[in-house]
């Protein structure tokens, strides 16, 4: 590793020490976030933090493999968007907690190249928060006015449809329902393409079921 990438993790951590709430780390830590190491700033500052160094790979790189909150977070802020696609995989895999998967979705997921592509395949996985990704990634891929094609609809319908509430956590399925509402309602013609691709046999969430009922 250079020696001055390693130079500027040492001046970003020390700027962490020095912006260190204590009361904020000790209420995450509460709260569960068991971090080796939580300084408990706030993202207001970490992106002030970040605003301070450009953008780069490899710092970014580095600044992830850290069990360091504030560590992971500049190092979403720090990645360059055209880069990141070789690390988006590892990176979700390796995702504890909501807040890093919030940062890494609305920061660098959804900018990827094949973006809903990539979305598409992390909703089908059960592990950890890579589901929950996957669905926040769409809600904001939908938000930047990025549509899919008719065969990835298909395929985001097929995933909400196939969604079992007793196998994923509750987090996901809120998720994925906001992404369906969301581009119900942004969408004409969708809602009726997506009721004609719910198998008449095969139950689906409740709560996407009563979605449909009550969703006008």
């Amino acid at each position: 590793m250079e020696q001055n990438i390693l130079d500027e993790v040492r001046d970003i951590k020390k700027s962490l020490r020095l912006a260190m709430n204590g009361v904020v780390s000790t209420l995450q830590r509460r709260q569960g976030l068991d971090y080796k190491i939580n300084f408990g700033v706030e993202i207001p500052r970490l992106k002030g933090i970040a605003e301070a160094h450009k953008k780069n790979k490899e710092l970014a790189a580095t600044l992830w493999q850290d069990n360091i909150r504030e560590c992971k977070i500049l190092a979403i802020y720090l990645m360059p968007e055209s880069e990141y696609s070789e690390f988006a995989d590892k990176w979700i895999c390796e995702t504890k907690f909501t807040e890093i998967a919030d940062q890494l979705a609305m920061h660098l997921l959804c900018k990827t190249p094949e973006a809903w592509e990539k979305a598409l395949q992390w909703t089908t996985k059960r592990d950890g928060l890579t589901a929950y990704c996957g669905y926040l990634t769409i809600s904001h891929l939908l938000r930047r006015g990025i549509e899919p094609s008719s065969k990835q609809e298909e395929h985001f319908f097929n995933s909400v449809i196939s969604l079992n509430e007793t196998e994923v956590q509750g987090i996901t399925v809120q998720c994925a329902l906001n992404a369906i509402m969301k581009y119900l309602d942004c969408t004409p013609g969708a809602i009726e393409r997506l009721k004609a691709v719910i198998p008449g046999n095969v139950p689906c969430s409740t709560r996407l079921t009563t979605l449909l009922e009550n969703f006008v």
